[in-house]
């Protein structure tokens, strides 16, 4: 217990890099179902429920104590209603204490995939930029290995991927977001995410461009894009194996901002916003240098790119509430997330922040990693049954049902035709990423060895699956009650029912991935329900118009206040969908690269005070009712 909560201390100081790979990430951490062995990190959760039941108590009356109230709270802000202490006043730094002050046109706080995109984009313009950034340049290190992004020439020329329509894209991903994220934003995402990966790759030599990986590419012979309602947008660049690291690939980025024009101050963190009386309009922002000293720099437009809320459980509790509460209030906490100092600049003065259904990566589902990855098979709860459409728009879509299950435990179940149900997922998230021959040889040693295990079951991909001549061994060898077992048979009849029917009425699974279960041996993998606690990073941020721009009280954008990449908003608001491999580092490119643009060549005072004057609508009563006009 000790051991890990200093390990979640130390990670929330963590400002760079963490040394492991989203891969590594998701076979260890807790916030999505892997084997029945795997570590949680929703903290120490008592095992006794009584005492469970007294430590959420002791929890919410701390919360009550600091002055977190839910009725009275109209005319407040919503720092001032959710940040009930743990938001804090902005600092009293007086004038006299800022040793230097600087003008410029933009100042842009982070230096990371937004932030660096968004500065050398409008460098590039012609604009006077000057980048703070609070790690030192030494040690300067980004987060991520993908970057996701539509019909680029990488894709398209070099790589050979069909193009794909952006009005599909943009309609389909609404459709994972509910229609939450910002419509804008996600158009720019669909119609200029290729241009804005070329423009990052630009000068890299043929060697370095070929180099580059592309995961689930080349797709296997005769594989369907399309699963029931949604697509699987292959082409996102891997950067992890490639020619050129991520990290690599940002620094060049940021020389060539450097080359432009823009000047990056290392060590400096950013502290307070400079801003009028009314909390309307900031003008600058003022920052502490490594050694104590404050400095102003003074600006048309100021960016957070400060990244995300991550590591700051008290924050992230309020803001992602649902993975709070599915966690059952165990602290909410990011392996790689930032501090959410960003966002709170913003919110002491008004700014609104996106309340997230899920908010995170994962967190708010509970996915099955089996020795397939998360493969769409036949899945099973505790009692036996199946719960819904497994493909339903990749796994952590399908996973949210599995989140609110009851019970520790799911099963997932298939045949001896596992190729064919392996290499004819949708290529998403936590689904396998390559599909080569190696690969796939690596998997049907973990099949054969299992064959061979009997009741014991075999671990040899780190995760138990069990291997039978029959579902009623096989049922037996995992351990399932009579209750359970009996029910898992009459589930996997049903299935098979409706495979060879071609239609699913239980929950409407596209028949095209209803793969009967009939053919020996039968493979059985159970996997540990974890949700909550926490995830790789957070994706709720500020509210922002479409051009970016921060939204205060009543809407109403701050004159002068931008955010990107994980500090705004309007992206995931359902959660981290699996729709495209590295969508989240292709927004930051792609936003941030649009941000610099705009803020470069457009007209600020416009854009802000538009339709501001316009006159009200005229309103009628008629056939309103005695109520009048709404």
């Amino acid at each position: 217990m000790k051991d890990q909560e200093g390990f979640l201390k130390a990670l929330s100081g963590v400002r760079g890099r963490i040394d492991f790979s989203r891969r590594d990430f998701i076979k260890g951490a807790g916030v999505i179902a892997a084997g029945a062995t795997s570590m949680s990190i929703v903290g120490c959760a008592p095992k006794d429920s009584a005492e469970r039941v007294r430590a959420n108590q002791s929890a919410a009356a701390s919360a009550t104590e600091a002055g977190m109230t839910f009725s009275g709270n109209a005319g407040k802000t919503m720092g001032e209603v959710m940040g009930a202490g743990w938001l804090g006043n902005e600092p009293d730094i007086a004038q006299n204490d800022i040793a230097e002050t600087v003008a410029c046109d933009i100042v842009i706080c982070g230096a990371g995939h937004a932030g660096t995109a968004c500065a050398r984009k409008a460098a590039e313009k012609g604009a006077n930029v000057i980048v703070v950034e609070m790690q030192a340049e030494d040690t300067f290190s980004v987060l991520g290995n993908d970057i996701g992004h539509l019909n680029s020439s990488w894709q398209v020329d070099s790589i050979g991927i069909p193009a794909y329509d952006p009005v599909d894209f943009m309609n389909e991903y609404q459709i994972c977001c509910a229609g939450r994220a910002q419509p804008t934003l996600i158009s720019k995402f669909a119609n200029r995410s290729g241009e804005a990966f070329d423009w990052f790759i630009d000068g890299y030599t043929a060697d370095e461009v070929s180099g580059l990986k592309a995961p689930n590419w080349p797709v296997p012979e005769g594989y369907t894009y399309k699963k029931g309602m949604f697509h699987s947008y292959v082409g996102t660049c891997n950067f992890e194996s490639g020619s050129v690291s991520l990290q690599d690939a940002l620094l060049r980025s940021q020389q060539k901002a450097k080359d432009a024009g823009a000047t990056f101050r290392f060590a400096t963190t950013a502290v307070k916003l400079v801003h009028d009386d009314g909390n309307t309009v900031v003008t600058g922002v003022v920052c502490q240098n490594a050694d104590g000293s404050y400095v102003e720099f003074d600006a048309k437009a100021v960016v957070l790119a400060c990244g995300d809320i991550g590591s700051n459980s008290p924050m992230y509790n309020a803001i992602c509430a649902e993975n709070y509460a599915l966690g059952e209030y165990a602290d909410c906490q990011s392996f790689s997330g930032r501090d959410g100092s960003g966002i709170a600049m913003a919110m002491r003065m008004g700014a609104k922040v996106e309340i997230a259904t899920g908010g995170d990566m994962g967190s708010h589902a509970s996915m099955i990693l089996s020795p397939m990855e998360a493969a769409e098979t036949i899945w099973l709860d505790r009692a036996g049954k199946r719960f819904c459409n497994e493909a339903l728009g990749g796994p952590l879509l399908s996973g949210c049902a599995g989140a609110r299950q009851p019970g520790q435990v799911f099963y997932s179940i298939w045949d001896g035709d596992w190729k064919e149900v392996l290499l004819n997922q949708i290529a998403g998230h936590l689904c396998l990423k390559y599909w080569d021959d190696e690969t796939i040889a690596n998997i049907a040693t973990y099949m054969n060895d299992a064959e061979t295990a009997g009741s014991e079951g075999s671990d040899a991909s780190g995760k138990y699956l069990f291997c039978a001549d029959t579902l009623d061994e096989l049922f037996d060898y995992m351990g399932l009650d009579d209750a359970a077992k009996r029910n898992a048979l009459a589930a996997i009849e049903t299935w098979n029912a409706a495979a060879a029917a071609g239609r699913d009425d239980e929950f409407g699974r596209d028949p095209d991935m209803l793969w009967p279960i009939v053919t020996p041996p039968f493979y059985g993998f159970a996997a540990s329900k974890h949700v909550g606690g926490g995830s790789l990073v957070s994706t709720s941020g500020l509210l922002v118009t479409g051009d970016q721009q921060v939204q205060g009280v009543g809407f109403e954008p701050i004159r002068g206040l931008y955010a990107t990449g994980n500090t705004s908003g309007g992206r995931f608001p359902m959660g981290y969908n699996g729709i495209m491999n590295g969508v989240s580092i292709g927004m930051c490119l792609t936003l941030g690269m649009c941000l610099g643009e705009f803020l470069a060549t457009g007209d600020l005072e416009e854009a802000t005070a538009a339709g501001s004057a316009s006159a009200a609508p005229k309103q009628s009563d008629k056939g309103m009712g005695p109520g009048g006009p709404m």
